[in-house]
């Protein structure tokens, strides 16, 4: 009977966009193997068969193209008479203008050592927003019941993320630390003054919560817990994980993302009903902490803030 596009993102663990893009590539072929009636995707009586020999000549068209990007790097003559060549043109007349011609570095490479202390600085004050999550997918989350949009009273409220994983602010060392499996206590007053003062929630946390792990068991509880005490706030290790999921990470589209959480986690003592932190290590997609910070509030916590040390998002970078 054919597939939506949602039902092709439920059977594949793939991102939308891939999905449309391979649609359109076989629904151009002539004869398609694929045409679409209305909303669905059907199969035709046309056997598919994927053209080898075109796409051998389009990945050598890329070496190719890459090995001559690698080859201008290290040439040492005339740098236009090398795109001349490329573009065959066979003048061998030098520029004189470019660097090879008159040996010297066109840009001035001296760094002012106070401007790059400023950039450092900028970037460790550039810390991004966590977008609340609303929608949920359709049927991913059978065993918490969660479906179309997220009630106000239960979603997640605007967050921050530190860094970008393995920029040149804090990003470096968030990953660095990661490796370690401990996160330094610089992390822990770069967290605390970024919450205190540029972010300054209100109304503000009364106490701290954490993302739980199986995998690093102390890694994100022991940071959370020095997080709170720079803060001078209580801590609950409220929440834990009862089942193994794949890593959310591997997760491409919105359904798998939602339904690899579906059960993972449960809410295991009374919460104050007072805002709270929730913290994270790395956040990705943000599916995580939605789901979280819902079962928190569900279960009678106050506001919930998520808070991460790094985006590991693409749409980041």
């Amino acid at each position: 009977d054919g597939l939506s596009l949602r039902n092709i993102e439920e059977k594949t663990n793939l991102r939308h966009g891939q999905i449309e893009k391979v649609l359109k590539l076989l629904s151009v072929e002539n004869p398609a193997p694929i045409i679409k009636n209305e909303n669905r995707w059907v199969r035709t009586t046309v056997r598919y068969q994927m053209d080898h020999a075109r796409i051998a000549h389009l990945t050598g068209q890329r070496i190719q193209e890459w090995e001559e990007v690698q080859a201008y790097l290290t040439d040492t003559g005339c740098k236009m008479a090398f795109l001349r060549r490329s573009l065959d043109d066979l003048d061998p007349t030098p520029c004189g203008k470019c660097s090879s011609c008159i040996g010297q570095p066109i840009i001035n490479q001296i760094i002012d050592p106070a401007l790059v202390h400023r950039a450092g600085t900028f970037l460790k004050h550039a810390e991004m927003p966590i977008t609340p999550k609303a929608q949920v997918a359709a049927n991913a989350f059978l065993q918490y019941g969660f479906s179309g949009n997220l009630p106000q009273q239960i979603r997640a409220q605007e967050g921050r993320v530190l860094s970008r994983w393995g920029d040149a602010g804090w990003g470096r060392l968030v990953a660095d630390n990661k490796r370690a499996d401990h996160f330094d206590d610089e992390l822990v007053v770069a967290m605390a003054e970024m919450i205190q003062q540029r972010w300054q929630p209100n109304p503000a946390p009364q106490w701290v919560c954490c993302v739980p792990s199986r995998n690093h068991v102390q890694l994100v509880p022991d940071f959370a817990r020095r997080l709170a005490a720079c803060l001078r706030l209580p801590f609950f290790n409220a929440i834990s994980k009862v089942r193994d999921n794949q890593p959310q990470k591997g997760q491409q589209n919105r359904f798998h993302q939602c339904r690899n959480l579906d059960g993972a986690f449960e809410i295991n003592q009374p919460l104050p009903n007072t805002p709270v932190l929730l913290v994270d290590d790395i956040v990705d997609s943000g599916w995580t902490l939605t789901v979280i910070a819902a079962l928190l509030q569900r279960a009678g916590s106050g506001k919930v803030y998520p808070v991460a040390l790094a985006s590991s998002s693409v749409k980041d970078s």
